[in-house]
């Protein structure tokens, strides 16, 4: 039986990671702004709602999470010898969190169906983020 966890004792150094972060920060906004943009074809009314009035906006609130996680799995990576279990824990975590105010904070035009295609948008990222780290990570660490 083989395992994806597989430890590794390679180091990505700073270049590896500074290109797996930006494949994941393009991937992401890219996937995001594509579903932004087909959901409000299908739903204009949800363009309304300020989370999703702006693409620039969009692209740079999927941008952050990209840095942010490509900076937190590199330091997982320094200080673990398999860091993909505890990054994937902390992914999970933060995107339920980051789910929880779209559905709560006053937003003029906030409607359940904005409110939920906004955390689908949190789901798409997150997927495209998570997976570019992890299958990069592994190709690059030879895990």
């Amino acid at each position: 039986m083989t395992t994806m966890n597989v430890p590794s004792n390679v180091r990505l150094d700073k270049n590896q990671w500074f290109r797996l972060g930006l494949v994941a920060a393009v991937a992401s906004v890219s996937a995001v702004l594509i579903v932004l943009m087909v959901a409000i074809a299908i739903w204009p009314e949800i363009a309304l709602f300020k989370p999703l009035d702006s693409l620039a906006r969009t692209a740079l609130f999927t941008l952050i999470p990209a840095i942010g996680a490509t900076v937190v799995f590199a330091w997982l990576a320094r200080r673990k010898t398999n860091p993909v279990p505890a990054f994937l824990m902390i992914s999970v975590v933060v995107l339920l969190l980051s789910i929880i105010p779209d559905y709560l904070l006053p937003v003029e035009y906030k409607t359940f169906l904005a409110s939920s295609v906004t955390a689908a948008l949190h789901v798409v990222a997150a997927a495209v983020i998570v997976s570019v780290l992890v299958i990069g990570y592994r190709r690059q660490a030879g895990a």
